[in-house]
């Protein structure tokens, strides 16, 4: 998500020919809402883009069993 978010802010494109045409080809999936990358999916409007710690404590709510708003 890195790449995405990188291109949508400011057309910053890594150097790797295979991961360039990947994040342009993908890039009209993903917006830049509040400093955050979004996407959008077909059940549901927009789709938050997380990583690392975020990541983990969301996946750990989830395993819990309770339903945690995020």
């Amino acid at each position: 998500m890195t790449a995405y978010r990188y291109y949508l802010a400011d057309r910053t494109l890594l150097v790797d020919p295979t991961e360039v045409r990947k994040v342009k080809k993908n890039s009209s999936k993903y917006t830049i809402i509040d400093g955050n990358c979004s996407g959008t999916g077909s059940l549901t409007p927009i789709l938050v883009c997380v990583d690392g710690e975020q990541c983990t404590r969301i996946m750990a709510e989830l395993h819990e069993g309770g339903v945690h708003k995020i």
